[in-house]
């Protein structure tokens, strides 16, 4: 299972940093036990200033943050408590 999140990794009265991170969890289980395997990996960096937001992918580039906005829910409340 794929899926994003958002986790908010500096805030302060004038800047504030969101991580956009993918998680992947698989299980299976065998007659022998039950293992689960995770991996969390960054994939992109909002930056929230008084100059505006912009996204970063992890190569620096800018990217669009509004397919992110689609796939994480709560990134809208988190961009908006910034305001």
């Amino acid at each position: 299972m794929l899926s994003l999140r958002a986790t908010e990794i500096f805030h302060d009265s004038r800047l504030m940093l969101i991580a956009i991170e993918s998680v992947v969890c698989n299980h299976s289980k065998s007659s022998s036990g039950y293992r689960l395997y995770g991996n969390i990996e960054p994939i992109a960096v909002i930056v929230c200033s008084p100059d505006g937001i912009y996204a970063f992918d992890m190569e620096a580039e800018s990217t669009v943050i509004d397919h992110y906005r689609q796939d994480i829910p709560e990134l809208d409340a988190m961009i908006t408590s910034f305001k």
